[in-house]
């Protein structure tokens, strides 16, 4: 009997071990779906959940099964913990993190099959002492994202934030001079670019959590910028395990507006369904994410009336079914070509171009048998070419 009751207990303790880090598949294979979630105090012994290694590892679950193509991350606080969560990640996920003293900084991890980074734009936005103070020492951390696997490409700029906390004047008054800065900022340095401010605002879109005074963000609202953010508070929301507020936010570029799917914003409030006591080891805030339409971001279009002028370009391919060597002839200076399976893959393949480049041979030897397209570039114009593998 008694060794009955133990196996029940060892087998109710592992239930709940495995029952605590079963968080649902929340991404979308076919969209880019985006995320941010504050992880509370992350890595830090004295603040925060107590037991550092129930949170590291439902905070890898969560990252790991929910399965989102970005994620931006606030209070991570210890480098080494983060460092150790990203090398668990890597087979996956390629990340930044902020470079600033402060101990709570902000993080990103992406899908490295969807998104390379562009160094020289990735950074901790340089901020003057007013402006930095109104931050609380936590500049918000500039990642910027190219696009990869579509037949064109395009640049994301990703802005992780964690704007002043608490419900007193003082702080309101720093949150209202921050979004004043970080509009500024966004309209001067990031005019005309696509970009999604992520992260922990602190405060809510329909009025403050101090006093019930004008929320501090209104200078975006009044020119209609659009927070997906904003569907979870007009719904009644809440993204703080101990308030009625949703204080999480995303807001995105206009240049944004039509592949930002409506209706999509969602909160995971229910987490503690799938993790045990998850306000308490794990953290007080929950993950906010919402979805975008990929296709669009990564297809190149060929304007009306292009077409025409596109097929003039008389490209000769030869042999067409191939199951080795391809040559292309063009009446024009050949700039780039490029190879896509039929799911929109780009394929890596070494073209060899003749001198004056209106010619280029390539080696499909190791593709796989299929249809492609096989794009030629001219300038501005392109020729597209369904080619058949044997």
């Amino acid at each position: 009997m008694l060794k009955a009751i133990t196996s029940f207990i060892i087998l109710f303790a592992f239930s709940i071990s495995v029952y605590s880090q079963n968080f649902p598949k929340l991404g979308n294979d076919t969209l880019l779906d985006v995320a941010n979630w504050n992880i509370e105090w992350f890595g830090d012994a004295s603040n925060g959940p107590t037991d550092e290694a129930t949170q590291y590892a439902n905070v890898k679950a969560m990252l790991e099964k929910t399965d989102m193509d970005v994620f931006g991350l606030e209070e991570i606080s210890n480098a080494s913990t983060y460092n150790t969560l990203s090398i668990a990640l890597g087979s996956k996920y390629d990340t930044y993190i902020s470079g600033f003293s402060q101990t709570q900084k902000m993080g990103i991890y992406w899908k490295k099959s969807m998104f390379t980074v562009i160094p020289a734009q990735t950074f901790d936005i340089p901020l003057n002492s007013s402006d930095n103070f109104a931050f609380a020492s936590r500049p918000p951390l500039q990642v910027c994202l190219q696009t990869l696997g579509g037949t064109k490409t395009d640049t994301i700029y990703f802005l992780i934030l964690h704007m002043k906390a608490y419900a007193d004047q003082s702080s309101y008054d720093r949150r209202v001079s921050a979004s004043v800065a970080l509009k500024s900022y966004l309209e001067s340095t990031l005019a005309g670019k696509k970009y999604m401010v992520l992260g922990d605002w602190n405060d809510d879109l329909d009025q403050s959590i101090y006093n019930s005074l004008e929320t501090p963000f209104k200078n975006f609202l009044n020119a209609k910028y659009t927070f997906p953010s904003k569907e979870l508070t007009d719904a009644g929301k809440s993204s703080y395990a101990f308030s009625v507020n949703m204080i999480d936010h995303q807001l995105i570029s206009k240049t944004l507006d039509s592949f930002y799917y409506k209706g999509s914003a969602k909160v995971f409030d229910d987490a503690a369904n799938y993790c045990s006591g998850f306000s308490n080891n794990t953290s007080d805030h929950y993950p906010v994410y919402s979805f975008y339409n990929w296709k669009k971001l990564t297809t190149r279009v060929i304007p009306a009336g292009i077409e025409n002028e596109v097929n003039a370009l008389r490209v000769q391919v030869y042999p067409n079914p191939a199951n080795s060597m391809v040559q292309v002839h063009c009446d024009r200076v050949i700039t780039a070509s490029k190879i896509f399976d039929n799911l929109g893959r780009e394929i890596p393949v070494e073209f060899h171009f003749s001198m004056n480049r209106q010619q280029v041979q390539f080696d499909i030897n190791a593709m796989e048998e299929g249809v492609y397209f096989l794009y030629t570039y001219c300038d501005n114009q392109v020729q597209i070419t369904r080619l058949l593998k044997q």
